[in-house]
């Protein structure tokens, strides 16, 4: 075991799964969606030092309270390169569509992901994957223990494919070539919903 330890929050927007994921009072957020307060409140309550936000894709829900998670703990924020344009156009994180008032506008990332490569934050290390078809910049983050999946995958069910940039094919591909090649043991955190794990998606054989 990693000592990592991983907490949900469930946020005020179509219930976004945003993470908290901690070790040694060391942090990162992971798509913080709206709430700031919510967010806020929990790192208090476990007296967490965050040190960084790593974005799955940038589609609205996932980005709601990125700028005030940034502006407040002064962090910087990591994306794909094929989604750092869709922080501040609310037509690509489709703000604008779901009508959103004004739409969702950030600043730009800080830093942006290479595939593959591993990257250590807050004393914590893990893995990029590209997991691209629910949006064409998905992404994943493998911990070692468990996996951050966000919308490509869920328990009992995968992510849209309906959406602007958004590509059946590509889905099917990260699922069953990136994802279901990880070791069925590893726990799955995803972008709305409870985790699961690999074994028992794969097993359903839903896609």
């Amino acid at each position: 075991m990693n000592n990592i330890k991983v907490e949900r929050l469930v946020m005020d927007m179509i219930d976004e799964n945003c993470y908290i994921i901690h070790k040694d009072e060391r942090a990162i957020i992971v798509d913080p969606g709206y709430g700031f307060k919510k967010i806020k409140k929990e790192i208090d309550r476990l007296c967490l030092n965050v040190e960084a936000i790593i974005l799955t894709h940038a589609h609205f829900d996932h980005i709601a309270g990125l700028d005030e998670c940034r502006k407040y703990y002064k962090i910087p924020v990591y994306i794909s390169p094929k989604e750092s344009d869709w922080l501040s156009s609310p037509e690509l994180n489709l703000s604008s569509v779901a009508g959103i008032e004004n739409g969702i506008k950030t600043f730009p990332a800080e830093f942006e992901f290479e595939n593959y490569k591993e990257y250590t934050l807050a004393g914590m290390t893990f893995k990029v994957l590209p997991t691209p078809g629910h949006s064409p910049g998905g992404l994943s983050f493998d911990f070692g223990d468990f996996v951050v999946v966000g919308d490509a995958l869920f328990m009992s069910g995968y992510g849209r494919y309906d959406l602007p940039g958004s590509d059946y094919k590509e889905l099917k591909n990260s699922i069953h070539n990136v994802l279901f090649k990880l070791d069925g043991n590893k726990k799955v955190y995803p972008g709305h919903g409870y985790d699961t794990y690999i074994k028992r998606e794969k097993d359903l054989n839903l896609i």
